[in-house]
């Protein structure tokens, strides 16, 4: 049967469990959700992205499961929906999301490697020399469907937007000079630009009228810290308690969002606000923010990019070498391009 009469079906697409892989993922999904509008679809995902799914998606009914739930437990889930559904689709590339698609549909597709060739009904090959928005394009042709479109961009209710604002005026944020400075990343030290230099970036901030505001996300509290302590003061700081669509109602309403290759630079750069992103041991043409709004900053050193969650070379220099000068003139050179284009 060929793909393309697969549509519409009861499709179950798996989606990545990391936050900056998953908005990375929603051009696809688009694809998926639009491709299957008069079948029924269910996104399958972590229980902190229910609400901007269920918010981007209205059509789709959005699930989710536990960070370390069994593939067994989750396909007993899916399977209580009125499965096994007659599509399904994992965009994560572990065993056990391979597992679990077999259980919960009939026929099942994914990336080769991790038993995908026992486990699965379709297996593709993911061109890792692309950027990662296209990881599932394999997929969609194998439905039918066109590729992902790079510049899709979800739109925010008014009412996520005035959340977010609720939030910033509660941590006491002047909204008009407000620019996010996002310093953690989930995987990894070595993705981490030093929380020192983002609180030297902070104090020029000030001196140049804005007010640097930490976006962080839970368990983060630490690296808010540090940065607040090298900024010599107390600064906002936002995120701690909320979810993924209270992240991007926060960095919608700031100009700039000043970040590392992490989920705050994926949230940003998916729902269109202007990112200036430093790079290290990742590449930016692999998980970069696209589109011509965004700065990027990486030194492109002969070992990097390695990927590695410790650098190899013990140095580090990849991020350390990316010197607070540099953030600070992109940060300027990108408010004034984006000041240019409101005259």
């Amino acid at each position: 049967m060929k793909g393309a009469s697969r549509l519409p079906a009861t499709m179950l697409v798996d989606l990545p469990n990391w936050v900056g892989d998953q908005m990375m993922a929603m051009p696809a999904l688009n694809r998926l959700v639009e491709g299957n509008r008069c079948g029924e679809t269910v996104l399958h995902t972590r229980p902190n992205m229910v609400r901007l799914l269920a918010v981007v998606f209205p059509e789709a009914r959005v699930v989710a499961s536990p960070q370390k739930a069994s593939p067994f437990s989750s396909a007993r889930m899916a399977r209580d929906m009125g499965g096994p559904f007659e599509i399904g689709i994992t965009l994560r590339n572990a065993a056990r999301a391979k597992i679990f698609i077999r259980l919960s549909a009939r026929w099942s597709a994914g990336s080769r490697g991790e038993g995908a060739l026992a486990l699965l009904s379709t297996t593709l090959e993911i061109d890792r020399s692309r950027h990662q928005v296209h990881d599932a394009d394999p997929i969609l042709a194998a439905l039918g469907l066109a590729a992902a479109n790079p510049a899709w961009r979800p739109t925010l209710p008014a009412g996520l937007k005035d959340e977010g604002e609720a939030v910033l005026r509660t941590a006491r944020v002047d909204l008009e000079r407000a620019i996010g400075l996002a310093p953690a990343t989930a995987r990894g030290e070595t993705k981490r630009w030093p929380a020192q230099r983002f609180g030297e970036l902070a104090i020029r901030l000030r001196e140049r009228g804005h007010e640097p505001v930490v976006v962080i996300g839970p368990g983060e509290e630490t690296v808010a810290e540090e940065v607040c302590t090298a900024a010599g003061g107390e600064l906002a700081v936002v995120g701690a308690d909320i979810d993924v669509a209270g992240l991007a109602a926060v960095t919608a309403r700031m100009p700039v969002l000043v970040c590392n290759d992490s989920g705050p630079m994926q949230v940003a750069a998916c729902f269109g606000i202007p990112v200036v992103a430093i790079f290290g041991p990742s590449a930016p043409s692999r998980t970069g923010p696209l589109g011509a709004q965004h700065r990027v900053l990486s030194l492109s050193l002969g070992c990097s990019p390695c990927t590695a969650p410790q650098c190899l070379l013990d140095h580090h220099d990849c991020m350390r070498g990316i010197s607070v000068d540099k953030v600070e003139a992109a940060i300027i050179d990108l408010l004034e391009t984006l000041s240019s284009r409101d005259l």
